[in-house]
């Protein structure tokens, strides 16, 4: 389940208007990576939670800010913090990973920790192409900033290039951690209906997906919402959310082949003055 439970303060559409943010997620989660086989002389994909044991289920702070400069015109900046931990005590499949120009074998029956950190923060321009009595459209274009960290801790065995005259060689290396950041553009497009007074459906929806040099990212995030103004200064939104994000990062040194997605019901408290 992924519940969003925040205290924005919030201006109204006009002049010079800002909204503030924060919030947190309790997130239903699932994360996948592609490694080697060895015994399958082939790439698969391993699941962090089912595999790994990081947790399903996590508590994710969320922070967003808007700075409106006319009804039509908006600025937007937000992040989230998605990091998460596990530990396996008894690896049941073997695999392979290359890190910083090595190559990392984990056997079946290992000891292993998994620390996978992503950090999000998106920067965007939103222009109001449409305004009837009860519509509102809004194209949002932006930049999403991706920063993707992945660490083994326990039995890995580092495999030595091989002597020119001999075979290859390995031995135990107890820790692992590289990093990618990650710019890349994003298209998005919100809509607002208002039935009556006081109640207002909302959706938005943002993706983007592009290759740049050894880097391939995309992102799709759905959201639909319904919001009660309970006076002029508050409301409250519940809603319902899907965001995925993915990463694949190869180099000679690295290879890093991420899939996140999180998804299910959020809840909204907004102030305004």
């Amino acid at each position: 389940m992924a519940v969003l439970i925040s205290l924005p303060i919030t201006s109204p559409i006009q002049a010079g208007s800002w909204e503030i943010e924060l919030g947190t997620f309790f997130s239903q989660t699932d994360t996948n990576i592609r490694v080697y086989d060895p015994f399958a002389e082939k790439d698969r994909i391993l699941n962090f939670e089912s595999e790994l044991m990081l947790p399903h289920d996590r508590s994710l702070p969320y922070f967003d800010v808007e700075y409106r400069f006319n009804d039509r015109h908006h600025l937007y900046f937000d992040w989230r913090r998605l990091h998460r931990d596990g530990t396996q005590e008894d690896v049941t499949d073997p695999f392979q990973f290359t890190i910083n120009g090595y190559t990392y074998h984990v056997e079946a029956g290992s000891y292993l920790e998994t620390v996978l950190e992503v950090d999000i923060m998106r920067f965007g321009y939103g222009f109001r192409f449409f305004q009837g009595e009860d519509l509102a459209l809004d194209l949002l274009a932006g930049v999403h900033v991706t920063h993707l960290g992945l660490g083994f801790i326990g039995d890995l065995r580092l495999e030595i290039e091989p002597e020119p005259t001999g075979g290859g060689d390995s031995e135990i290396h107890g820790e692992v951690f590289s990093a990618v950041t990650a710019p890349l553009p994003n298209l998005g497009l919100r809509m607002e209906f208002t039935v009556g007074e006081r109640i207002v459906f909302i959706s938005h929806g943002h993706a983007f997906y592009l290759e740049v040099d050894e880097i391939t990212g995309w992102m799709y995030e759905l959201e639909v919402a319904a919001r009660y103004r309970i006076s002029e200064a508050w409301s409250v939104t519940g809603s319902l959310s899907y965001y995925e994000l993915g990463v694949d990062y190869r180099t000679k040194l690295t290879t890093i082949d991420v899939t996140y997605e999180f998804y299910g019901p959020m809840l909204k408290v907004a102030y305004r003055f």
